[in-house]
């Protein structure tokens, strides 16, 4: 799978080699699921809100989004699809939600 490949990859490049003798070999769980990480990675490119707002909406910390854009923006950029910037740009997660609630309640 491309995506856990480029994960390893970054990984290497960070520690500078190959894992450590005694290590857990990346046994820890990731705090958000990968479709949530692609998420926060597309809601970032749409610049719809600040990393620390991502990390509020998914309740983790403002690294953990960082890296989950590190991860998942190299792999976005091979489709040749760019997404479009959002018109409104939210300053809390409380902002976010209201919007999607309000948005979902208006009829198509």
């Amino acid at each position: 799978m491309p995506y856990q490949a480029t994960i390893e990859q970054r990984r290497h490049r960070k520690r500078g080699g190959g894992r450590r003798p005694g290590t857990r070999g990346g046994v820890f769980r990731q705090k958000i699921t990968d479709a949530d990480r692609i998420l926060a990675t597309v809601l970032s490119q749409r610049n719809l809100c600040d990393q620390q707002t991502l990390a509020d909406l998914f309740g983790v910390s403002r690294g953990t989004i960082r890296n989950a854009i590190e991860d998942v923006r190299p792999l976005l950029e091979q489709d040749p699809y760019i997404p479009t910037l959002a018109e409104r740009r939210f300053t809390t997660a409380a902002d976010v939600l209201a919007s999607v609630t309000r948005d979902s309640e208006t009829p198509c």
